[in-house]
């Protein structure tokens, strides 16, 4: 009985270890993404956040 325990919980940890690295990958690619946004719009955005920042103190 104590044998099919261990193998049960070894194969939950080995599935969850798997899923964990999915949401790092996920959360690293959703990361790299923005970066490159920032990196190819330049001041763009930096200049859009402080438009919307004039409006709101503005209003």
């Amino acid at each position: 009985m104590r044998a099919a325990a261990g193998q049960s919980l070894k194969r939950f940890l080995r599935h969850r270890r798997g899923s964990i690295l999915a949401e790092y990958g996920l959360i690293i690619g959703v990361i790299v993404i923005a970066l490159i946004g920032v990196t190819v719009t330049g001041g763009g955005i930096v200049a859009l956040c402080e438009r919307l920042v004039a409006l709101v103190i503005g209003a």
